[in-house]
């Protein structure tokens, strides 16, 4: 099987030099391109397993200790999470970090978590905001079939990476910060929780 696959590989680059005069050839030579038809291995699909995106300047052996634990939390309101791929701290994440620091900025206030910002209780945490937004994902998406506070959280989760990212695009998720999580499931609660997932 190799040596057939070998010698049809010797006949096509025969005929290929054959074919091409020796500035023609010299120029494939120099602009070859490898691996330019081959997929991109995207973050999400290096990342099924239950490990965390790596964080700058972050060491391996940090990331495996933060499992059950909130040593690594920076603003003092992450709880210990299940997995490592959760347990990211909101002052890690730089989208979420920049909507605290322009509050601070912009208010002269010091808040350390993400949680305490104004807006985040508006956004992620309010009954009638979340009904509305429920309604633009039931027209976009259809209707969900889960109990209600199950419901709440998974459109304030969404709620909290508009707030923080804009437009992700379709299927694309991001692993939200274990304050932010726990603060809407405070907020909506049940007696089982899914955790992230990098596919539904």
């Amino acid at each position: 099987m190799a040596d057939s696959d070998s010698s049809r590989s010797s006949d096509r680059n025969s005929y290929i030099s054959e074919s091409l005069t020796e500035d023609e050839m010299s120029d494939v030579e120099e602009n070859a391109q490898p691996y330019q038809f081959e997929p991109i291995l995207r973050r999400n699909e290096e990342d099924r397993g239950d490990r965390r995106p790596e964080l700058p300047g972050e060491q391996v052996a940090e990331v495996e200790i933060r499992r059950g634990n909130s040593n690594w939390c920076l603003c003092s309101n992450c709880p210990a999470m299940d997995s490592e791929v959760e347990s990211v701290c909101c002052r890690e994440v730089e989208n979420v970090d920049m909507k605290r620091d322009s509050f601070n900025s912009e208010s002269q206030e010091a808040l350390q978590c993400i949680t305490e910002h104004p807006g985040f209780r508006t956004v992620c945490l309010d009954q009638y905001v979340l009904e509305t937004a429920y309604y633009q994902y039931v027209q976009q998406y259809g209707q969900m079939h889960h109990q209600a506070n199950e419901r709440m959280r998974y459109v304030g989760y969404r709620q909290l990476a508009r707030w923080c990212w804009g437009f992700l695009g379709k299927e694309v998720r991001v692993v939200l910060p274990a304050c932010c999580v726990q603060r809407i499931r405070d907020q909506f609660p049940s007696d089982q929780y899914r955790g992230f997932q990098w596919q539904t």
